[in-house]
């Protein structure tokens, strides 16, 4: 964002196979200071399975998480193509999208300004 002179993104998009509950974490931790994170939508994939997040009290620590920095999910569906492809497995991926509920953006604010 630096590099690119962006202060704010409008969809962040994050597929990183695992890897998102730490990248996530991390995130949320840097913009503590802030009174919200810079951007207005997130859509993940979450794989929960094969890692500490699959144990559900590590998962809801995450997504209680998320709640508390401003993201409140508004869309959620499994990973149908990896239920399909492997026969019998339960679908331990899917697609989730939260809204940022803070800061001023025209998606929650009726006083933005760009």
């Amino acid at each position: 964002m630096t590099q690119n002179g962006h202060v704010f993104i409008d969809i962040l998009k994050i597929d990183i196979e695992g890897a998102e509950f730490g990248a996530l974490e991390t995130f949320i931790d840097d913009y503590a200071h802030a009174d919200s994170l810079p951007f207005g939508q997130l859509q993940i994939e979450i794989h929960a399975r094969d890692s500490e997040f699959a144990a559900f009290p590590r998962f809801l620590a995450w997504w209680e998480k998320l709640e508390a920095a401003g993201l409140r999910p508004f869309w959620n569906e499994p990973n149908l193509v990896y239920v399909n492809i492997v026969k019998g497995v339960q679908p331990t991926l899917a697609k989730y999208s939260f809204i940022n509920i803070r800061g001023n953006h025209d998606i929650v604010s009726d006083d933005f300004v760009p």
